[in-house]
C-alpha cells in the first residue's frame, strides 16, 4: 500500500491511501489517481507516474518536460522510489509529498530478497563525467600558466598536459556516453518494446503478388493506421489488380489488405500554393531563393480485419505537444530500405529499426519560427531514409509526437547521402489529430492566412520572369512586344486520360486554344502555369510547327511563315509554319506571297504523376500571345 502525505499547498496535510493499484498517476486531470486541484497550474495535467514492478520495486515514470525531484534531485525515468522519499513537482520548492511505501502480505513461503547493490543512475555519472571534464580544464589551465613561469618547468609541464589531454579526452567520453544512456533510460524499456510491435510494413503489391516497400505506417485505431500523405497517395498509383498491403512485425507476420486511404484535406492545398507560382526572394549579391515548405504530410489506411489492441499507440496530448522543446528525448521505429543490403527482406518478413534521438528545433510549415499553434514541423536528429516514411515518433510518455517525413540530403553518383548536419523532419501529431476528428478543414482555414503571410516576403516570379523572356526573346533591335491576347484555363489532371508506361502511370489533360494569326510577324507564345512545369505545343494549318520545354514559365518565340515562305523546295521537308533561327532568316528572304491569315492552335498541357500531390487539383494556366511590332518614334 501507497500512503501520499502532502506536505505544502492547498493540499497541506491531506493524506491518500492507494491499495491494490500498480501504476499510480499524479496530475490535475479528473482520471488521475493522486488528483490536484486545477488551480494547481505548477503540476500539469498528467504530470508523472509511479509503477510497481514484478520485484515490488516502485519506480518513476516520467511524461516528458513535467518536473518531478525526489529528495532535491531531478529524477530519473525508472528511478526505484525508497521508501519516505520527498517528491516535489514543478519545481525544487513546488507542490511536495511524502511516499510511504507499505509491504503487502506476502502469499508464498519464499523468503524476503536479500539486499541489492545500486548501480548509478544516468544523470550521476553524467554529472561526475561533466565535473572531471571541467575539473581537466582547470588543471590544463594551471598548467598552461606554470608554462609561462620559466623554462625550468618546460618538461614537467608538458608531461602535465599531455595527461591532462587524456584525462580530458576520457571526460569528455564519459560524458557523451553518459548522455546517451540517460536518453535511452528516458525512452523506456516498454514504450521500446510498444514502438516495435506498433509499426507496420507498407508494401504495393502488383498482380503476380510481386512486393514493392512503400513505407511505414503504424496503429492508431481497432483497423486504421497512420502514415504520412505522400506514402498513402501511392494507392492512387495501383492498376486492376494490384493493391497496397501492410505486413506486421515478426516472422509470419498478419498481412491486412488497405481498401481506403484518406489524406490530410491541407495536403493537396498547400502543395498547390507552393507551385501556384515560383516565388522567389533576393539574396546576397544578387542569389536568389524560391519558397518551399513542408507541411500536412500526414494521412490514414483504412484496412480489412481487426488490427491488434496491443499494438495500439496514442498520440500525444495537447499538454505535451506544448511543452514539446528542443532537446526532448525520441524514439523511432520503421522500415528503412533505400540503399540497405539485403532490403527484400523486408518483404518476407518485417523487422522493423529502432532509433533514439533528441528534438533540435520547433518550426512552422517554412521553417520560420511562429506562434506555438504553427510550429507543426518537428526537427530532430533521427535517421531518415526512403522507407521511413509515416514511422511514428514518441517522446518518454510512449506517445506519438510526430510523424517521420522528410529529411536533408544531397545527391552522389544517383545516391541520396545524408547531409551532415543530421537534422531531419516530422508532422507534429496534431495534424493527424485533426484529421480523424475531423476538425482538419476549419483548421486550414486559418492557416491559409499564414501562408499568404510568409508569401509576402517574396517577389512573385509572375512579375519577374515574363519580362526577363520577352527580353531575351526580342527578335531584332528596334521592336516591341505587343500584348495581342490572353486566355486563361483550368485544368485538372485526373479528368483527363490515364497513361500507363512501363513503371509510370501519369494522366494528362490538355485544351486547344485556337487563334488566326497574320503571317510575316514574329511572335511569343508565353503560358504561367501552376502546379510546376508544363509545356505549350505550337500547330500552324494542323500540323506541329514547334514546342516549348517543360518549364513554369514554357514559351516559345518564332516568326510565323506565309505558306509560299515555307517551301525549301522538297515537298517532304518543308520549313515549320513558324519559324526559328536559321529557317526563320531563310524563310524571310523569300516573297509572303499570299498572306491571309493562318490557323493556329495552342496546347497546353496538364501532365502529372499518378501518385503526385497536385493530380487532382484544379490549376491554372495563363496563356499570352505576343506580337513584336516596331518601337514608337519619339
Amino acid at each position: 500500500m501507497l500512503t501520499i502525505r502532502h506536505l505544502n499547498g492547498s493540499l497541506a496535510g491531506s493524506e491518500v491511501k492507494v491499495e491494490s493499484k500498480d501504476r499510480v498517476v499524479f496530475g490535475r486531470q479528473l482520471d488521475c489517481d493522486v488528483q490536484y486541484p486545477p488551480e494547481e497550474t505548477a503540476v500539469a495535467r498528467h504530470h508523472f507516474a509511479i509503477a510497481r514492478k514484478p520485484s515490488g520495486s516502485w519506480t518513476v515514470e516520467l511524461f516528458g518536460t513535467p518536473f518531478v525531484a525526489i529528495d532535491a534531485t531531478p529524477a530519473d525515468n525508472g528511478q526505484v522510489v525508497r521508501d519516505g522519499a520527498r517528491i516535489e513537482l514543478g519545481r525544487i520548492g513546488g507542490p511536495a509529498f511524502t511516499l510511504h511505501i507499505s509491504e503487502d502480505a506476502r502469499t508464498d513461503n519464499y523468503l524476503k530478497t536479500a539486499g541489492q547493490a545500486e548501480a548509478p543512475s544516468p544523470r550521476a555519472v553524467a554529472t561526475q563525467a561533466s565535473t572531471m571534464a571541467r575539473l581537466a580544464r582547470t588543471v590544463a589551465a594551471v598548467a598552461a600558466v606554470l608554462a609561462l613561469g620559466g623554462a625550468g618547468f618546460a618538461a614537467y609541464n608538458m608531461i602535465s598536459a599531455s595527461n591532462t589531454a587524456a584525462r580530458l579526452d576520457a571526460a569528455q567520453k564519459e560524458f557523451a556516453g553518459a548522455l546517451a544512456r540517460e536518453v535511452s533510460l528516458r525512452i523506456g524499456p516498454e514504450v521500446r518494446a510498444h514502438l516495435s510491435r506498433a509499426v507496420y510494413h507498407v508494401q504495393l503489391q502488383d498482380a503476380q503478388q510481386r512486393i514493392q516497400a512503400g513505407g511505414t505506417a503504424w496503429v492508431v485505431g481497432p483497423n486504421l493506421l497512420a502514415t504520412n500523405a505522400h506514402v498513402a497517395i501511392l494507392r492512387e498509383g495501383l492498376r486492376p489488380r494490384e493493391r497496397m498491403i501492410v505486413r506486421a512485425p515478426g516472422e509470419n507476420g498478419a498481412i491486412y489488405e488497405v481498401v481506403e486511404h484518406k489524406l490530410h484535406p491541407g495536403y493537396v492545398p498547400f502543395n498547390a500554393f507552393l507551385q501556384s507560382d515560383q516565388r522567389l526572394i533576393s539574396q546576397y549579391r544578387g542569389g536568389i531563393k524560391w519558397l518551399s515548405g513542408n507541411g500536412y504530410d500526414v494521412a490514414t489506411l483504412r484496412v480489412t480485419g481487426t488490427l491488434p489492441d496491443n499494438a495500439r499507440l496514442e498520440l500525444a496530448t495537447p499538454d505535451e505537444i506544448n511543452a514539446l522543446a528542443a532537446g526532448a528525448p525520441l524514439a523511432t521505429s520503421g522500415y528503412p530500405t533505400e540503399g540497405l543490403t539485403n532490403a527484400w527482406s523486408q518483404g518476407l518478413g518485417a523487422t522493423p529499426e529502432q532509433h533514439l534521438g533528441v528534438v533540435t528545433s520547433l518550426t512552422d510549415m517554412f521553417h520560420l519560427p511562429a506562434k506555438q499553434a504553427q510550429r507543426q514541423l518537428v526537427h530532430h536528429d533521427l535517421p531518415s531514409t526512403g522507407g521511413q516514411s509515416g514511422s511514428p515518433i514518441v517522446g518518454a510518455s510512449g506517445r506519438v509526437i510526430a510523424l517521420l517525413n522528410s529529411g536533408n540530403s544531397f545527391m552522389v553518383n544517383g545516391r541520396r547521402i545524408p547531409n551532415a548536419a543530421q537534422v531531419n523532419y516530422g508532422q507534429r501529431a496534431d495534424l493527424l489529430r485533426e484529421l480523424m476528428d475531423g476538425s482538419a478543414e476549419q483548421k486550414l482555414a486559418e492557416a491559409r492566412e499564414h501562408w499568404k503571410a510568409v508569401s509576402e516576403n517574396f517577389a512573385p516570379g509572375k512579375d519577374v520572369f515574363p519580362a526577363n523572356i520577352l527580353n531575351e526573346s526580342r527578335p531584332a533591335d528596334g521592336v516591341r512586344p505587343r500584348l495581342f491576347a490572353e486566355v486563361t484555363r483550368k485544368l485538372n489532371a485526373k479528368a483527363g486520360k490515364r497513361l500507363a508506361e512501363k513503371n509510370d502511370d501519369f494522366y494528362v489533360n490538355f485544351s486547344e486554344i485556337p487563334l488566326k494569326l497574320a503571317p510575316g510577324a514574329d511572335y511569343t507564345f508565353l503560358a504561367l502555369a501552376e502546379g510546376g512545369s508544363t509545356r505549350i505545343d505550337l500547330y500552324v494549318d494542323g500540323k506541329l510547327a514547334t514546342k516549348a520545354v517543360a518549364d513554369h514559365y514554357p514559351f516559345v518565340s518564332c516568326r510565323l511563315l506565309s505558306t509560299s515562305q515555307q517551301n525549301t523546295g522538297n515537298p517532304e521537308r518543308p520549313r515549320a509554319g513558324c519559324a526559328k533561327e536559321a529557317e526563320r532568316v531563310d524563310g524571310m528572304r523569300i516573297p509572303e506571297g499570299n498572306a491571309n491569315a493562318r490557323d493556329i492552335d495552342l496546347v497546353v498541357y496538364n501532365i502529372k504523376d499518378a501518385t503526385d500531390a497536385l493530380a487532382s487539383a484544379d490549376l491554372t494556366y495563363l496563356l499570352r500571345i505576343y506580337q513584336w511590332v516596331p518601337e514608337r518614334r519619339p
